[in-house]
């Protein structure tokens, strides 16, 4: 859909404008927003205000016109003319409120958009556990690298709408892709990187901003096999309540006497419930799991419809367009017309009615006939809705992380048949708003991997999360918090997070045997980047070089690259074995305050102890 000022929208919101190119500009940008739609609602409100003092001087005027003519006879026409600027401000007040609602929504979008730029609520609520469980068994980097949990990469990247955008999102961020796949989303990512109008509309979706399903509902759901019902009842219920209908409207239109009525209307309704109990057990269910669809019905149907109608040029975007034809949004539109009788049949209003024409039997058969009709095809259509909420979230955190910036840049990927390569300038944590940058340099024809000697706290497990996601993020399509990143297709495998299980009787140091394995096993199969933190902590420095030793030359053999770290200087030897390693460390840069660290990567082993100044942090000098 090419950008344009929407009748609904401030007029100056500046829909054509290049995206910004610092995180100050973003900011900007959003308040700006922020307050033309404020003025719009305010605007709106004034009106709201003005009309409903003109409704209370009509009503006042109705109500003199009325004891005016208890006291003489007056005139009809003026009365008539009161009742009909009633009607005309009761109009106005009804269509006030959409607008109204949409500039509501709008401002609680960007007051959530200015927190995460301001840093004052950068991440989510959402975890994304639930979203990753079906990747989530054995998995090499979850959450050794904060991919999903409490401000985790998940929760700074979540922006999507609904639990199916969870769930690729969390797709995204854990599965392996191929090169070619990392490249059509990035193309997808930053075709969508300007496009602030279309992320509007897909905020915008639904009839209210807090509709949320999970992904596995919908599973739930399709792989749930419909009943079948015979042809034949769906006929009788048909009939019964054609000839109900009937008879009440000859009740209404006098062409029979009530009483004449009743036993026709009292027959045909014993009829209709005999049918109804005959299938009521398999009716049921139908109908409360499509109680809770409704909401997610429609905001997926029109969400689809935004996916179908909008003007795309990369090829993964056009792409999703194709899996979503136009017989799509029409079935999904069907569907959801029998949501809403099924949302609305037990309310006061129209429970009558439900109950007079069968209206929760009839929909559950309609919902029975549309799952066998349409549940396969439904499956492609919320995989597509999954993958645009991925691509327009990412692209919402490139508008967000502007590539432009110096601290932010579109990685470079590169191809399959590059030899094993991981290499960044000013690389920072996108999760730390502090953090020191550092360059790193892996692959063939620099350090195949870096050992990082340095006591605690010195930032070792920081850099090698960092590596870690920014990897992710490169796959993902999303940009990269560095000057400049380059990769090839690598599969990543973490240990830096393990810990006791006792509900599994499982050590820590079990674990990391059981995770540097899986490592191992999957180097075999492509090449890998391995970030490990205190190799082997758990045993003897003689038993951990000799463990260490076997796993590395394994990996690199292999063609890994990768990084890990120790405190135990015995292990720094494992670089000077000609196996293209560089030993590195983090310290401090003052002798004399071993714990005054800055974070920098440096050449060379470390050389300092901070074994005293700890002593002396907890009090315990002599």
């Amino acid at each position: 859909m090419t950008q344009q000022t929407r009748a609904d929208a401030p007029a100056d919101v500046p829909w054509q404008t290049s995206p910004p190119r610092t995180q100050a500009e973003v900011l900007a940008r959003y308040r700006n927003l922020q307050q033309q739609h404020q003025s719009v609602r305010d605007g709106l409100a004034a009106r709201q205000r003005h009309a409903l003092l003109v409704l209370a001087g009509v009503i006042l005027v109705i109500a003199w016109q009325t004891a005016a003519s208890m006291h003489g006879k007056q005139p009809a026409w003026p009365l008539a003319l009161s009742f009909a600027a009633v009607a005309g401000v009761l109009l106005l007040l009804v269509r006030l409120q959409a607008p109204m609602e949409r500039a509501r929504r709008m401002i609680v979008i960007y007051d959530s958009a200015i927190a995460r730029v301001d840093g004052s609520e950068p991440y989510a609520e959402s975890t994304g556990e639930d979203a990753a469980a079906p990747f989530a068994s054995a998995h090499l980097y979850q959450h050794d690298l904060d991919i999903t949990g409490a401000k985790s990469l998940f929760a700074l990247l979540s922006t999507v709408r609904t639990g199916i955008g969870e769930r690729g999102l969390a797709r995204y961020l854990l599965l392996p892709v191929a090169h070619q796949e990392s490249v059509l989303r990035q193309q997808a990512v930053r075709e969508l990187h300007p496009r602030a109008d279309l992320r509007e509309r897909i905020a915008l979706l639904g009839a209210s901003s807090f509709q949320q399903l999970s992904a596995s509902f919908f599973d739930g759901w399709l792989e749930e096999l419909p009943p079948q019902f015979h042809t034949v009842f769906r006929y009788l219920l048909l009939l019964t309540a054609a000839l109900n209908l009937m008879l009440v409207l000859a009740g209404l239109f006098h062409r029979r006497d009530w009483s004449d009525l009743l036993p026709d209307l009292l027959a045909v309704s014993a009829i209709q419930s005999a049918i109804s109990l005959l299938i009521r057990s398999r009716v049921l269910p139908l109908l409360q799991g499509a109680a809770r669809l409704q909401s997610q019905i429609q905001l997926l149907t029109e969400g689809l419809d935004v996916l179908r109608r909008s003007d795309f040029t990369s090829s993964r975007m056009l792409d999703l367009q194709r899996r979503v034809p136009a017989e799509a949004v029409k079935s999904l539109k069907r569907l959801d017309s029998f949501l809403v009788v099924v949302q609305q049949r037990e309310k006061e209003l129209f429970l009558i009615f439900s109950l007079l024409f069968a209206a929760g039997s009839q929909t559950a058969i309609s919902i029975a006939y549309w799952k066998r009709q349409h549940a396969a095809a439904m499956r492609g259509w919320i995989d597509a809705w999954a993958e645009f909420e991925t691509l327009n979230a990412l692209a919402t955190y490139a508008f967000e992380h502007p590539p432009d910036d110096a601290e932010y840049t579109w990685p470079q990927l590169l191809p399959a048949d590059h030899s094993p390569e991981f290499s960044a300038t000013s690389l920072r944590h996108p999760l730390l708003p502090s953090a020191v940058p550092n360059d790193i340099f892996l692959g063939e024809l620099a350090s195949r991997f870096f050992l990082i000697s340095g006591s605690n706290m010195a930032g070792k497990s920081t850099l090698l999360r960092a590596i870690g996601v920014s990897a992710v993020l490169a796959y993902a399509g999303a940009p990269v918090r560095g000057a400049a990143c380059r990769l090839s297709p690598l599969r990543i495998g973490a240990s830096i997070a393990l810990t006791d299980s006792l509900a599994e009787s499982k050590s820590k140091f079990l674990a990391e045997v059981e995770r540097l394995a899986a490592i191992v096993e999957a180097s075999a199969n492509a090449p890998v980047l391995f970030l490990v933190d205190e190799i082997f902590s758990g045993t003897n420095s003689l038993d951990r070089r000799t463990a260490a030793a076997a796993v590395l030359g394994r990996l690199l053999a292999h063609h890994a690259i990768g990084a890990l770290s120790t405190h135990d200087l015995a292990l720094t030897s494992l670089a000077a074995d000609n196996q293209g390693g560089c030993n590195v460390h983090m310290a401090s840069p003052d002798p004399a305050d071993p714990l005054a660290f800055d974070y920098i990567l440096k050449p060379g082993i470390n050389q300092h102890s901070n074994a005293l100044a700890i002593i002396r942090l907890l009090g315990l000098e002599a």
